[in-house]
């Protein structure tokens, strides 16, 4: 659904017969993934950028149309994971490369939507390592005092996540449940690395342990 929203945006916004295929997704922002595809067919980035507001909004309303039920997609253990940091007291935020009204229908679709707080999303930057700090300070605002990157974790699936984490002094957590395993999250830096969620109690105890909690 997602990829087939920015072919509906790029032919009902740009008028080009444009995909995301060969672009290399993992990682990515929208935007950055929107410009990338464009600037491959030749679009000079000044226009791309004119009419990126149009673009997002057609992607959304595609996503809002067309996304279907998604909670037999959610992961082994990720449901009780959240429930877990939550009655624990953590601020979970949903940091994503995902334009924030898709990721919001999609963790709505997937019935894991009330775990999450706050956020960055990909309308926000075209450098998901951008985003940690925009995250942080929609998590201050949220709190209603400063978030220090020191007290946040970044939790994700590829080597972006752990290098944006990195950068701005975050603790990091790799899950290989995506396309990296667990040695290229380790090499990547990060703190911890997990197979998955699926052992609940592990995770959720390892994750409070790196938060200091």
């Amino acid at each position: 659904m997602h990829r087939e929203a920015f072919r509906h945006a790029f032919e009902t916004v740009y008028g080009l017969p444009l995909s995301l295929d060969g672009v290399p997704a993992a990682g990515r922002t929208d935007t950055w993934l929107l410009l990338e595809a464009l600037r491959r067919a030749g679009v000079e980035e000044q226009q791309a950028r004119a009419l990126m507001p149009r673009a997002f909004v057609a992607m959304q309303n595609y996503a809002d149309a067309y996304l279907g039920d998604l909670r037999g997609n959610v992961l082994p253990g990720i449901l009780e994971v959240l429930a877990g940091l939550h009655d624990a007291g953590q601020m979970l935020g949903l940091l994503t490369g995902n334009l924030s009204r898709i990721a919001m229908a999609k963790m709505r679709h997937a019935g894991l939507a009330a775990y999450f707080d706050t956020g960055g999303f990909g309308e926000e930057s075209d450098v998901r390592a951008h985003l940690v700090p925009v995250a942080l300070r929609h998590a201050s605002e949220r709190a209603g005092h400063t978030i220090s990157p020191k007290h946040a974790v970044i939790i994700g699936d590829t080597p972006f996540d752990i290098e944006a984490g990195a950068t701005h002094g975050t603790r990091t957590v790799g899950v290989a449940t995506g396309p990296f395993d667990e040695d290229q999250l380790r090499a990547a830096g990060a703190d911890l690395v997990l197979p998955s969620f699926a052992e609940v109690k592990r995770s959720v105890e390892a994750l409070l342990g790196l938060a200091g909690v």
